[in-house]
């Protein structure tokens, strides 16, 4: 769930899913691996479902109980985790299966892993779907993470209709955070959920700058997962804190180059060029945005507010626009763009921007915010 990014944005997708290759058996192998940094145990995948006997025996006499014998398997998993919440202390920490369930605390990934368990005892079937909602952001150790989410699919066991032949399925959707703003992702697989997890944890101790930790992490991952992107960028990253700047550019030519690529890995390698002072490379690799796909509007959003600050205003109008085609309810994208035409000298469409912005607003601050910036634009026009 927490999605860490340096002055080089190193995305985690702890609860987004990774950027898919678009022919995997094609790709070359990555040299990814280092003899720089040494092995450090890391938690087993069995260890991040694990619930001991009394958490077990919490979910299990409410699963079993008479009452609630009536109604189906995934709708009591439903029910349970329902009531579970309640008190829930939502906190940014990636906590395994019996942590959430003691603490009665984690993030969503937590929670994703520990409506995982509950289904491994109830025998029932679940699939994820990433969600793309608007990020929360906080600094820690010189990284920003931004904490997304994904959905948890809990399917019902198939029912066969004997006279017609036919089965019948069914399932409901947890959604930790819903948010009537949300685009929902792609199908996260079981592999990329466990990679999340390591994901997370390597940030907290890449930020902590646990380097050996963080790389066993990361080694976890990718091997779980061989070509998530957001692992491989995350990778890249802390080979640049370490100091192994080759390496880590070894790994965006090898994103960039061999996969569909990631908005976040263009944007931490583009920075890396401008930090060498090699300009007219950034240049060259600032361009190649337009080839990336990437159903998250956020991260152009971000991307936008980035290019923004570096004063690239076309480029930021380009990328603000993008982020309004894929989601035309974000108000942030409608005020981003008028941002960018008032700095290009363009009024007109600036108030135009605005006033989507001010239609859009989410809240009766923001609202009152547009408001205001927009009052000032129709001032500013006046002869």
């Amino acid at each position: 769930m927490l999605v860490f990014r340096l002055i080089l944005i190193a995305l985690l997708t702890g609860c987004a899913g990774p950027v898919k290759l678009s022919n995997v058996k094609e790709t070359p192998e990555l040299n990814w691996e280092s003899d720089t940094f040494s092995s450090v145990n890391v938690p087993s995948v069995e260890s991040i479902f694990y619930l001991s006997d009394e958490n077990k025996q919490l979910f299990l006499d409410y699963y079993h109980a008479p009452e609630n014998q009536e109604v189906q398997g995934h709708k009591r998993l439903s029910n349970f985790i329902a009531l579970f919440l309640s008190g829930f202390s939502y906190k940014g920490n990636t906590y395994n299966a019996d942590l959430a369930s003691t603490e009665h605390a984690g993030n969503c990934l937590s929670l994703a892993i520990l409506t995982k368990a509950y289904a491994l005892l109830a025998d029932l079937k679940i699939e994820y779907r990433r969600v793309n909602s608007a990020p929360v952001y906080a600094k820690e150790g010189g990284l920003i993470t931004i904490s997304s989410h994904v959905q948890t699919h809990v399917h019902a066991p198939k029912k066969q209709d004997i006279e017609k032949g036919h089965f019948y399925f069914s399932k409901i959707v947890i959604d930790y955070f819903p948010s009537g703003r949300g685009m929902l992702g792609d199908a996260v697989s079981f592999d990329d959920f466990i990679s999340m997890y390591y994901q997370n944890l390597a940030a907290i101790e890449l930020a902590s700058k646990n380097y050996d930790k963080a790389y066993s992490l990361l080694a976890a991952a990718i091997e779980r997962s061989p070509y998530n992107v957001e692992t491989l960028n995350t990778l890249a990253v802390l080979y640049k804190k370490s100091g192994n700047v080759a390496k880590a550019e070894s790994i965006y030519h090898y994103i960039l180059n061999h996969t569909q690529g990631s908005v976040s890995a263009l944007s931490n390698y583009v920075l890396l060029l401008k930090q060498q002072d090699r300009d007219n490379e950034a240049r060259v690799y600032a361009s190649r945005y337009s080839e990336i796909e990437d159903d998250n509007p956020y991260r152009w959003y971000n991307l936008a507010n980035q290019a923004y600050g570096l004063q690239n205003y076309q480029q930021a109008l380009d990328l603000f626009a993008k982020t309004s085609k894929m989601a035309p309810y974000l108000h942030e994208s409608f005020f981003g763009q008028a941002r960018a035409y008032f700095q290009l000298g363009d009024t007109s469409k600036a108030k135009l921007a605005m006033k989507k912005a001010v239609e859009l607003a989410y809240t009766p601050n923001e609202e009152k915010l547009y408001s205001a910036k927009l009052h000032t634009l129709k001032a500013y026009e006046q002869p």
